[in-house]
């Protein structure tokens, strides 16, 4: 399964995963990827914040790992915008909703 490991953002860690799958239809099967991401501690990779199985299969691996990175950004900047979720990143004194 290949990974990509993406620049520290905002202070939290973003690995991607993609793995080939297949999809049948009436042309018969094809090749597809899905995807996976996952949040960590950027100081502490132990720390899994949240990991993710998206929905969807994509025709290439590279607009996989493009759509896992972008929504992992986007899980990122939303818990950090909500001040009662900071807690769920380690943030603030707030319980935890993870």
């Amino acid at each position: 399964m290949p990974t990509v490991s993406y620049a520290t953002y905002r202070g939290y860690s973003i690995d991607v995963h993609v793995t080939p799958a297949r999809s049948h239809s009436l042309g018969g099967a094809y090749r597809r990827f899905r995807v996976s991401w996952t949040v960590s501690s950027a100081g502490d990779e132990s720390h899994e914040v949240t990991s993710f199985q998206e929905k969807f299969d994509f025709l290439s691996e590279e607009e996989a790992f493009r759509y896992g990175g972008k929504r992992a950004h986007t899980f990122i900047d939303s818990i950090l915008s909500t001040p009662s979720q900071r807690s769920a990143l380690g943030e603030g004194n707030e319980t935890s909703w993870f």
